[in-house]
């Protein structure tokens, strides 16, 4: 496609600390060449981001009337959760996705974008020969064996901040886990890490006796410019591989998939980013087991080395700058066309663009001089009820102990901004008292409510039009729920996604029994409501076919079914159910279509792997702490799974704390309250 006159483009967004966005940002220009003109900031009338934070970073006033074009450099959902992020939203013209991940959940929530796959330098990262004297002087000189079988890890797995704690996202407890079972089962396997900020897993490598070497200098402090390595050495270490490993949970990427691929190396990928879209079936796993199973396999009989071929071709087809110029030529063709041109340099390019709207970090100094008032509108009820009772009244507690002066219910001018609860309060009064004053108001959805219930469609129309009305941010419980709002034709107002959370000092794994496999396993499942959807046919099923002789089953609150060996216990106060959550050993929830379950974070929260039904929020919640099912067969088959992996499971538990959400809660409210 031909551009008839090159755009001029301010090209930014990188984190200035050498990371893969770094290397996007300059692997992008390369690819813009000859297809724009790179200018200044004030010259350009695109501007081109790596990477959406780099806004936060512009003078708003110089974005005005410019086309802006912006890299999905991770998972969407997860950007989705971090309240900044729902402001950069409106303000993007044209989105680039880098996976087709990326690109199914923009779509999924209402939002086009253009697919660019992510590119890598393949002058740098190429095969070397195994007689390269470059491989075995970088071997002799930082003590990498030549034997057993080597397992390569590169990437982080701490923030800078934090180097005692793990990178999440990152997944480097994952690997971990990988590596204790393959240690447990006797294989022979050699970890060689590499990069900056490796200190837990070195910590912990060297806690469970797992071999390793380590390239770089050991310090206890941040080695970000101590440890980073340079691409050429990179690509001589991914050539003394065996095997690279992703164990992430989230990813844009990674570029390590492309780096070792271009390299000719082998490959194994949890399912994230990029991971689908160029490496084949055989080399992606669901759970830490399965990567073991496929790493043992490769051990014995080298079963990896024929996906080696057809990942290097891949890399090179669609992943060099070169392939990223023509997508790139194609998109300025759109939206020179889109702008009919860019002769008018005082055009409007983003006339719905509120630069008021976009806030600066600093809102989070709102009101230090004073209390900031917060009311939570939400129909309380006394414990035993309803999940979105107990994370209401986690809320309240947790902003209290943050100092925020929290009412309930309450119609007063002098409240700095309200938390509607979905429909779940007076509706009529605060409708009355609404006509003549202005509010602000952060509104939590749940549902869709029909899908839940299985009737009460009009109540999903009542918060929909009430999130219209009034709503100057939306928090939505989970991605499903988003994506299913999206489906249903309605558009929440600046949504963010924070899931549930629950008050650690009475949903805590502290005190909770030790798992015995020379005892009966203990299951356990909860609910307060007795619709089927919150699965009674499925435990029914699953007490006619257990094995009883090796497991008891309870059943806490109200369910649809009535049960003959499974232990039926009526609903108890949220102490008195953490005590018997942390007296079992497993959850199993089969609910459907439920949004963000508070009854599987309860568990979760005191150290239950759990089994799950795949399906609604539960994925989003469980991750790698635990196992789905989409059939009644499959229960039995994943709760022998989970019974001999046990401790993995459990290590990899993961929830949210009270605390962040209840932050992330208040910094959208002191923002829209300025």
């Amino acid at each position: 496609m031909q551009i008839v006159k090159k755009p001029k483009v301010f090209l930014t967004g990188g984190d200035g600390v050498g990371w893969a966005i770094d290397e996007d940002l300059r692997l992008t220009a390369q690819a813009l060449e000859g297809i724009v003109d790179l200018v200044d900031l004030d010259e350009c009338e695109v501007v081109h981001m790596a990477w959406w934070e780099g806004l936060n970073l512009l003078p708003r006033e110089k974005l005005e009337g410019k086309w802006i074009v912006c890299h999905v450099p991770g998972e969407p959902f997860r950007y989705f959760s971090l309240p900044p992020h729902r402001n950069a939203v409106p303000v993007i013209s044209t989105w680039i996705s880098r996976n087709s991940q990326a690109k199914r959940q923009l779509e999924s929530v209402g939002i086009k974008s253009e697919m660019v796959p992510y590119a890598i330098d393949t002058t740098v990262f190429k095969p070397l020969s195994s007689k390269d004297p470059l491989l075995e002087k970088f071997r002799m000189d930082h003590g990498i064996p030549s034997k057993p079988y080597l397992i390569g890890s590169f990437q982080r797995d701490t923030e800078g901040l934090d180097l005692s704690a793990p990178k999440l996202v990152k997944g480097p407890d994952i690997l971990l886990e990988i590596l204790t079972i393959l240690k447990k089962n006797r294989s022979r396997f050699h970890v060689l890490l590499a990069g900056p900020r490796r200190h837990w897993l070195i910590e912990q490598l060297r806690a469970r006796g797992i071999p390793f070497t380590y390239v770089g200098k050991e310090i206890e402090t941040d080695d970000l410019k101590i440890n980073s390595l340079s691409r050429e050495n990179l690509n001589i270490l991914y050539n003394l591989l065996d095997l690279y490993v992703v164990s992430s949970r989230s990813e844009g990427g990674p570029h390590s998939i492309l780096e070792a691929g271009a390299s000719k190396r082998k490959v194994i990928s949890s399912r994230v980013g990029l991971a689908p879209d160029v490496l084949e079936p055989g080399c992606l796993f669901d759970d830490p087991i399965e990567a073991v199973d496929i790493i043992e396999n490769d051990i014995r009989y080298n079963s990896l080395a024929e996906f080696v071929p057809s990942l290097h071709e891949r890399v090179l087809d669609k992943h060099a700058p070169t392939s990223a110029s023509s997508l790139y030529r194609r998109i300025y063709s759109q939206i020179s066309n889109s702008l009919g041109g860019f002769e008018k340099e005082s055009k409007q390019i983003v006339p719905n663009m509120n630069l008021n709207e976009f806030p600066s970090k600093k809102v989070e100094t709102l009101k230090t001089d004073s209390k900031f008032t917060i009311c939570l509108w939400h129909s309380f009820y006394k414990p035993p009820y309803g999940g979105g009772n107990q994370f209401m009244m986690a809320l309240k507690k947790a902003l209290l102990q943050i100092g925020v002066d929290v009412r309930e219910n309450e119609l007063n001018e002098s409240i700095d901004a309200y938390i509607l609860n979905s429909i779940h309060f007076d509706v009529e009064r605060f409708l009355e008292f609404s006509k003549h004053h202005r509010l602000n108001v952060v509104h939590r959805i749940d549902g869709p409510i029909h899908l839940i219930r299985g009737f009460d469609r009009e109540k999903d129309e009542l918060c929909y039009e009430l999130n219209r009305k009034f709503a100057s941010a939306t928090v939505l419980q989970s991605a499903w729920t988003y994506q299913h709002i999206v489906g249903m034709g309605y558009k929440p107002v600046k949504p963010v996604i924070i899931h549930n959370a629950v008050d650690n000092d009475i949903f805590h794994p502290q005190g909770r029994i030790s798992f015995d496999r020379n005892r009966k396993i203990r299951l356990i499942s909860t609910s307060w409501s007795n619709n089927r959807r919150k699965g009674g046919p499925v435990y029914k099923w699953i007490e006619e076919n257990l094995a009883w002789d090796r497991f008891e089953y309870t059943f806490v609150g109200n369910v649809s079914e009535k049960f003959e060996l499974i232990k039926h216990v009526p609903p108890v106060p949220s102490e008195e159910l953490a005590d018997m959550l942390r007296n079992h050993d497993i959850y199993i929830t089969a609910s459907k279509n439920d949004p963000c379950s508070n009854a599987l974070i309860e568990a979760l929260s005191c150290g239950l792997p759990a089994l799950y039904y795949k399906d609604g929020g539960h994925p989003e919640l469980v991750m790698a702490g635990g196992l789905p099912f989409r059939t009644e067969e499959e229960v039995l088959e994943q709760l022998d799974k989970m019974e001999n992996n046990y401790e993995t499971f459990q290590n990899l538990i993961t929830v949210s704390k009270l605390d962040d959400v209840a932050a992330k809660y208040l910094s959208i409210a002191r923002e829209i309250a300025s």
